[in-house]
């Protein structure tokens, strides 16, 4: 036993009633996982088996648990997993395993991919294994079972997922329904803010103070103005994640008149937000200033020739907000900007062969992809199937005279909850296997032909391209910062040789590198 090499075997499964009932642990990862470490004579120190369930801490800690103990451990020197998709599901995981690689020299065996990677692996290996943890994040992104999916399916049916806002409170009834409802004196200041603003003899401060004072409740302005901002009080709900707006059945508090008067009066108040906010500009709030950290901001000018033509120009520059700068602020036009991205974009066109690599791996994820379309959805089914029998068996129950009406409609009502929500699921899995091809084939385009596309799209196209390529972007007087994102680095290091080397090492221990410079004036890399 001495001479073997010791390893732990990691598993994973999307929901906990999948690890309970063994649909992918006990019959399919754990078997070919524990056989594999057999074959290869491994010593198994200890097995971690963990359910995905989003943000559950304590299948959190399992994972870590496992990596204070490779890092404890340096005797174990091998990590056995099923896939790529078991062992990383999203970029975290993946900086975590690339530290156990690098750092702490481990081997991370993928059986089902037959992929082994380790500190000297080759580009090749290191492509499979970036382009296999992106697609597979942008995939379970939309499919995975969490708060997130309990969220949306109540703010789908007009109810509020999160705290009341200010003038509302939860309230349970007897029979447990659960709503919102308004609560005194709260309702009456909401409404007494909204119509005392509405006559614009008021600032936000100077109505803090009064209604302070009037009901000896201690408001302040930014109190005001979330109350004056919040659209909740017209009959609107609003995910401050997407920022996508879903209509409620509480009672209002507001008239949509008068909100939208006050919209007017707030807008005219701040001369920053009526110069600033809703331009149409490819890089608002994009780009941040390297010298204090300030958000560039774009400046619209106007130029009238001599033949009557009106042109604009965006301008961008740092708000000084900070108060930092002392010498003059820069200015970069918009079209120093896009010369500067589309000279970036030239450099993602990758050889024959290394697209041929990546391709391969897209192939791979399309098949595990498939894998586990088609085992979710067989659950998802048979769920639904098992609801509908429930429903069936509760009118036999009633016309039997075993249960009560009372208990019959309460219970056909949860029921009827249940197969909504399976169907809600099956329509988002469905809309994932799609969106599954629109990101592939996304993938091999922008390494084929990243700069055409970029120039053909409409503005909030190319900030999706940008966001989807760079972060950390950074403008220092006329050169442009930015660090190139995954899988994007890992590829573009292997093909284009030196040019991306200062971005990022072709092993790297962190993916926070320092952002490259690249002068707006002068388009080559420093």
């Amino acid at each position: 036993m001495a001479g073997k090499k010791k390893a732990i075997i990691f598993a994973r499964v999307s929901t906990k009633r999948q690890e309970k009932e063994g649909l992918s642990l006990k019959e399919i990862q754990l078997p070919i996982l524990q056989k594999y470490t057999k074959d290869n004579d491994f010593e198994v120190v200890e097995v971690f088996a963990l359910s995905e369930t989003g943000g559950d801490r304590k299948e959190r800690a399992k994972f870590d648990r496992m990596v204070e103990l490779l890092k404890k451990r340096k005797d174990i020197t091998e990590i056995v997993s099923f896939r790529v998709d078991r062992i990383t599901r999203n970029f975290r995981d993946a900086v975590v395993m690339d530290e156990m690689r690098i750092a702490h020299d481990k081997y991370i065996h993928c059986v089902d991919d037959r992929l082994v990677l380790h500190r000297e692996s080759p580009a090749r290996d290191l492509t499979q294994w970036n382009v296999k943890v992106f697609v597979a994040q942008e995939y379970i992104n939309r499919v995975i079972e969490d708060g997130n999916n309990t969220k949306l399916n109540k703010l789908e049916r007009g109810e509020l997922p999160w705290a009341a806002p200010f003038g509302y409170k939860h309230h349970k009834f007897e029979d447990k329904r659960k709503t919102i409802v308004s609560v005194q004196p709260n309702a009456q200041i909401v409404r007494e803010i909204h119509v005392r603003y509405s006559t614009g003899s008021y600032s936000c401060q100077s109505l803090a103070q009064e209604i302070s004072n009037e009901f000896s409740m201690k408001l302040t302005k930014g109190q005001i103005q979330r109350v004056l901002r919040d659209r909740f009080y017209i009959g609107i709900m609003t995910d401050k994640k997407t920022g996508k707006e879903y209509p409620h059945f509480y009672e209002k508090l507001v008239s949509d008149d008068m909100f939208e008067r006050n919209q007017d009066i707030l807008n005219g108040h701040s001369g920053r937000r009526q110069r600033y906010a809703g331009l149409p500009s490819i890089y608002r709030g994009l780009i941040r200033c390297k010298f204090c950290g300030c958000t560039i901001t774009p400046e619209k000018k106007q130029k009238k020739q001599k033949n009557g033509n009106v042109h604009n120009y965006y301008y961008y520059h740092c708000t000084n907000g900070k108060k930092m700068h002392t010498a003059p602020i820069q200015y970069a036009t918009e079209k120093d900007l896009n010369d500067a991205m589309s000279q970036i974009l030239k450099d993602f066109r990758i050889s024959e062969e290394k697209l041929a690599e990546v391709r391969q791996a897209l192939n791979e994820s399309h098949a595990d992809k498939n894998s586990f379309y088609e085992a979710k959805r067989k659950e998802l089914v048979a769920r639904r199937k098992q609801l509908s029998n429930r429903k069936q068996n509760m009118y036999d129950m009633l016309a039997d005279k075993c249960i009560t009406p009372q208990e019959y409609n309460e219970n056909n009502a949860r029921y009827d909850d249940e197969i909504a929500d399976v169907r809600r699921q099956e329509q988002r899995l469905d809309e994932a296997d799609k969106q599954f091809y629109v990101t592939a084939g996304y993938l091999l385009a922008i390494f084929q032909y990243a700069e055409k596309i970029f120039e053909a799209a409409e503005i909030e196209e190319k900030r999706q391209i940008i966001g989807l390529l760079l972060s950390n972007l950074q403008l220092d007087g006329k050169r442009l910062y930015f660090t190139l994102k995954e899988p994007f680095a890992n590829v573009l290091s292997h093909a284009n040789g030196s040019l991306w080397l200062g971005m990022r090492d072709s092993n790297p221990r962190s993916r926070d590198q320092n952002p490259v410079p690249y002068h707006l004036a002068n388009p080559q890399y420093r």
